[in-house]
């Protein structure tokens, strides 16, 4: 298969690679139908993540097909559309039982792209399958869910959740980027008197 392999800063390829293969019963091979590339992406390339090393594919947030699973995985199947997540999470460990997939122990976190091979590719191993990737409703384009694979999500939980917004305030939000715009609606959720986008 063809991916996108990071070869130190400011230097990457679009190359053939190994296919991905099953390592743990937990595992899911997904065959990547649309991918984005992430402002991370672009920090990686200049050299400012120095955690990710020569050889590896980017990439932390795809839509796929599920082409094969291990023996372990039961939330989905070979033929399956899934949104794969930027966060990958192991499920069991006692920040994944409280919902902060980001802290997990047992493995995961922000691992595709940076510790593990990741999406930029024909095909991805999407570790703990069964809580890192979410069926895909029929009806939504591959472009609509990729903004839920890392986008939406984080313009919710660092602008809106950690921000405390709540009804009646007045939101300020500073760049209008992808993130900026996904805040922005996080927060309209929350009935603020006022929302000013800063540019």
């Amino acid at each position: 298969m063809r991916a996108v392999v990071y070869h130190g800063p400011h230097q990457k390829a679009w190359e053939e690679v190994p296919d991905p293969a099953l390592q743990e019963d937990t595992d899911a091979i997904v065959r990547v139908d649309a991918v984005t590339i992430c402002g991370t992406d672009l920090h990686i390339l200049k050299g400012d993540v120095p955690t990710v090393t020569d050889g590896r594919i980017l990439g932390h947030e795809a839509v796929g097909t599920v082409m094969s699973v291990g023996s372990g995985v039961r939330n989905v199947r070979a033929g399956d559309r899934v949104l794969i997540s930027c966060i990958t999470a192991c499920g069991r460990c006692r920040f994944c039982r409280q919902a902060s997939y980001g802290q997990c122990l047992g493995g995961g976190g922000w691992i595709l792209g940076h510790t593990t091979d990741g999406t930029q590719a024909e095909m991805v191993r999407v570790p703990f399958a069964d809580t890192s990737t979410y069926l895909a409703p029929d009806g939504v384009s591959d472009e609509e869910l990729l903004m839920l694979a890392d986008i939406l999500p984080t313009g919710y939980e660092v602008g809106v959740l950690n921000g405390t917004v709540r009804p009646g305030d007045v939101v300020a939000v500073v760049g209008a980027g992808p993130i900026g715009l996904a805040a922005i609606l996080g927060a309209r959720l929350f009935s603020p008197s006022h929302v000013v986008a800063i540019d």
